[in-house]
């Protein structure tokens, strides 16, 4: 099978989406099924991390910079250990998102880039980003080691900024690549390369085979995913008020439950921590929905293609599916819980139901996977050659394919975007933190604030909190749509057949998709300007609806018209039995 004819192929015929190497897939995996353990063991282990980092820190008092004092030292220590989970969430969803770029990326480099140095070298750039995850659980051991500044700026100058630069990189030039063409028509020119011959960063071959087409439940499972988290997501921030008022009301009928002891004070913090963790599991439900249902999709395009025995491979089908689709409504139950039986309780029962056994079947697939691939990994450098596991069988024939240039590249570009805006807020926090100062004490006003320090400075707080978790949600949602538009496209190119209705999805995927995570950037720049409500009211009905809806629609729409097909394929086996 010839690769690509050029330098880039247009894909306007409908481009096969290729393999990368093994060797890329296999860290693509290996970095999901870190990413997701990773995200298990800092749940279940938590107090037992906090407590060793505490006993690290106090035992190295000079390092620390503790001074002896109980009340100061409590509150440094506080501050530490709380950067050193932190460090180990963000291994947790950097882990899972990088291992998917890595994946997507690869995969688009394989199937669009002829000239093979071109190709090996945006696969070098891409694989190296396999170890910018691993920063922030180098940034949580060098915390604890070096101390908080050293050892966040230690792990920054290893890990972090080249490796995360090598995938922006990579990204970029890809971006670069795919937006000439469309802009010139240019193919360049023609440049021959079978994938039999193209060697792979480890020096393996990299036989060029397209991915395989996983059974079209398993893609159901994976949109329909994406598209409830969504729904759930959108539900969440346009209903809050209800949802606070209804939680609140339930809370107060059961004040045995809750401990509340008729003191406003008491029960006030009581409510408040009951509202956060409703609120916290609701959003957990919003992105781990989207994340569970790439992770599906990627998983099963690795499963389809190089797991060769079919008794295995439908286990593995059966333990991604049904524990990544499950997994994510254990976060739902818990907040649903916690009204009527309190934090902790529904915490335990949300893990035992359904948070353990779905996310351990999840794990136990990855895991598997992770091995088998690892296997023919080390089967290929030994024998210089990639095994064969383009088997035919009936539940997956034919080879997916890429969706059209634009929606591939507006994928590149929001993730750029994104990650580059994770970048920047970090390395630019102060000075933004102190230019929405200035703006917010420029419009007292706007803020409501009476030039009394002790009234305005909770005020002054929570605008600035607000506006720097914005573009944090800037990052997660552009990184997670671009890889959603990247990932329905593929849906759209490969099981809809039919005219025009894949173009117009294809349309409102990209466009939706793109635009929408920009709406965290408008409320983030409008929250110092015009006040918290007013600025999110303008950037949901300018933005997150419309676009956020368009994107929405488009994957609702893909999992309808799965739907249906399965439901017409099963009720003709049942006529034809």
């Amino acid at each position: 099978m010839t690769h690509a004819p050029g330098p880039l192929d247009n894909g306007r015929s409908g481009r096969p989406a290729r393999r990368p190497p093994l060797v890329l897939t296999f860290l693509s995996i290996l970095l999901l099924t870190l990413g997701t353990t990773g995200g298990a063991v800092m749940s279940m282990l938590r107090p037992q991390i906090q407590r060793y980092s505490t006993e690290r820190i106090f035992a190295a008092r000079v390092v620390h910079n503790l001074s002896g004092s109980q009340e100061y030292d409590t509150e440094v220590v506080g501050d530490i250990v709380f950067s050193i989970e932190a460090g180990l969430s963000f291994f947790h969803t950097h882990g899972e998102g990088m291992g998917l770029v890595l994946l997507f990326g690869a995969t688009a480099v394989a199937s669009l880039v002829g000239r093979r140095w071109l190709r090996q070298a945006l696969h070098w750039l891409l694989g190296l980003a396999f170890l910018f995850p691993i920063g922030y659980v180098a940034h949580s051991a060098f915390v604890l080691r070096y101390g908080k500044d050293a050892g966040a700026a230690l792990a920054e100058q290893l890990l972090l900024i080249p490796f995360g630069v090598s995938a922006i990189l990579g990204l970029t030039v890809l971006a670069g690549g795919v937006g000439f063409i469309l802009v010139t028509g240019r193919l360049g020119r023609a440049t021959p390369a079978t994938g039999a011959s193209a060697a792979s960063p480890t020096g393996a071959p990299d036989d060029g085979a397209a991915w395989r087409r996983p059974p079209r439940v398993v893609v159901l499972a994976a949109a329909l995913l994406i598209a409830v988290a969504e729904i759930g997501g959108a539900s969440m921030a346009r209903f809050k008020p209800e949802i606070t008022a209804f939680a609140t009301a339930r809370i107060l009928e059961r004040s045995e439950v809750h401990g509340l002891v008729g003191a406003k004070d008491v029960d006030e913090e009581i409510l408040d921590q009951a509202r956060v963790k409703l609120d916290a599991g609701l959003r957990l439900f919003h992105l781990h929905g989207e994340g569970m249902g790439l992770i599906i999709f990627g998983g099963a395009l690795a499963i389809s293609s190089l797991v060769a025995t079919p008794a295995l491979r439908q286990a593995l089908y059966a333990l991604l599916t049904v524990g990544g689709f499950g997994f994510p409504f254990g976060y739902l139950l818990w907040s649903a819980l916690i009204p009527f039986v309190g934090v902790d309780p529904a915490r335990t029962g949300s893990a035992a139901l359904v948070l353990v056994p779905f996310g351990g079947a999840v794990l136990l697939a990855l895991w598997t996977l992770s091995l088998l691939l690892a296997r023919d990994v080390v089967g290929a450098r030994w024998s210089g050659s990639v095994p064969s596991r383009d088997v035919e069988y009936p539940r997956a024939p034919g080879a997916m394919v890429l969706p059209p240039l634009p929606v591939i590249l507006a994928s590149l570009l929001l993730l750029i975007l994104a990650e580059v805006g994770g970048g920047a807020m970090v390395k630019f926090n102060v000075p933004l933190e102190r230019a929405n100062l200035a703006r917010i004490e420029a419009r007292p006003q706007v803020h409501g604030l009476v030039g009394v320090r002790g009234v305005d400075g909770p005020v002054i707080d929570q605008l600035l909190s607000r506006a720097n978790f914005a573009l944090r949600l800037f990052h997660l949602h552009g990184e997670g749509m671009g890889l959603v538009i990247f990932a329905g496209g593929v849906m759209i190119r490969s099981f809809l057949n039919a005219p025009v209705l894949p173009s117009v999805l294809h349309a409102m995927l990209a466009v939706g998709g793109f635009l929408y995570p920009f709406g965290y950037l408008a409320w983030s720049g409008m929250i110092p300007v015009l006040g918290l409500e007013r600025s999110r009211e303008l950037a949901e009905y300018l933005l997150w609806i419309p676009f956020g809806g368009a994107a929405l629609v488009a994957m609702g729409v893909i999992s309808l018209i799965l739907g249906r097909d399965l439901y017409v394929s099963w009720r003709a086996r049942r006529r034809a039995g």
